[in-house]
């Protein structure tokens, strides 16, 4: 959700010059024609159902190294009352799964928490208690610079490797999760957040599934992402990625961003439509013999061009009457009990 911003910062009033960053990124990145691609008023006019509102302040990601930044989980929580402020009275909050199951059966529009970038717990893991009392649903631990947490994949668009690997070092490259990163991982399973791959590289993923499996085979997800197989990117997933994934009952949310979605050498003249998508789905049903992994992520709040049949929130009912004609034996689980189902088992809110 693109609330105003700044919020009220735990440590006073911000510097001019974070509103300003804050405002330039959101209208060069986020925004479509000038308006939030994601926002109150395009969820209200969106499909039914809800959304996972993403939270996320690029403040303390992109001007730091990886030295925790002690006001980052205060920053995140002003933001998140930020959204419920705006939401009150429109929109439901749901903190469990059982309330998001009522929502669904009243046929009521609501959102939930998550959270991008294990950064924002100031290097403490626990602060997950903070999140889990706010009922948030999962938390991606990786994301666009390495920040003392996990390692990460190159996810800037036409930034070539060599270049990206200049600008965001990163540990031994035998590191995955650091030690703050396992116990942050371990602090999620226990309290009951789902723990989201996205971003994360192959080392950390393999971890993150190996720590789920001995939390009773919770299950991971990867909330916004392609698959390597259509579009060859170490950001996109593997196919072990796809079915340990599977193997957990977690889903992958299928991102709406072309550039992701398809091959390198098509990326100046390539489809950018929702057949991408479709190869996404098809290839992930053809690695697990099932449409029960397969989600729809969007990203559409992200660094990202929409693909054209699906270009902000208010134009998701489009989504589904594709979906739908697509799968019509499977689109009631890619476009919700998926998610639903994953998030039963491994979301215990408050």
């Amino acid at each position: 959700m693109h609330t105003k911003f700044p919020p009220a910062f735990a440590m006073g009033p911000p510097p001019l010059g974070k509103e300003l960053e804050f405002w330039a990124a959101n209208h060069l990145l986020n925004y479509q024609k000038g308006a939030p691609r994601v926002s109150l008023r395009n969820l209200l006019a969106g499909a039914d159902g809800g959304i996972g509102s993403v939270l996320y302040d690029p403040e303390d990601e992109f001007f730091h190294d990886a030295t925790p930044v002690s006001a980052a989980i205060g920053d995140l929580l002003a933001q998140m009352q930020n959204v419920e402020d705006e939401i009150s009275g429109q929109v439901y909050l749901v903190k469990n799964p059982n309330d998001l199951q009522a929502r669904l059966d009243g046929r009521q529009k609501f959102l939930f928490h998550c959270v991008e970038g294990a950064f924002c717990l100031s290097g403490d893991e626990s602060n997950v208690d903070a999140l889990a009392a706010k009922g948030v649903a999962y938390v991606i631990v990786a994301h666009l610079f390495y920040r003392g947490v996990a390692t990460c994949d190159n996810a800037f668009p036409f930034l070539p490797d060599p270049i990206f690997d200049v600008l965001n070092p990163q540990q031994n490259p035998t590191v995955g999760l650091t030690d703050l990163g396992i116990r942050i991982v371990d602090r999620l399973l226990d309290r009951g957040i789902l723990v989201d791959i996205t971003h994360s590289t192959d080392l950390a993923q393999g971890q993150i599934f190996a720590m789920a499996r001995d939390h009773g085979n919770a299950p991971v997800i990867s909330s916004h992402n392609g698959v390597r197989a259509t579009s060859q990117y170490p950001l996109n997933l593997s196919a072990e990625a796809i079915q340990a994934i599977a193997a957990s009952n977690g889903v992958v949310g299928i991102i709406l961003f072309p550039h992701w979605l398809r091959q390198p050498d098509q990326q100046l003249i390539g489809s950018s439509d929702i057949s991408l998508v479709f190869q996404a789905i098809d290839y992930i049903k053809d690695v697990t013999s099932s449409y029960r992994n397969i989600a729809i992520g969007t990203d559409l709040d992200g660094f990202i061009e929409p693909i054209s049949d699906c270009q902000n929130w208010a134009q998701t009912p489009n989504l589904v009457r594709l979906i739908q004609a697509r799968y019509p034996d499977a689109y009631e689980r890619i476009l919700c009990w998926n998610a639903v189902e994953t998030l039963q088992a491994g979301w215990k809110g408050v």
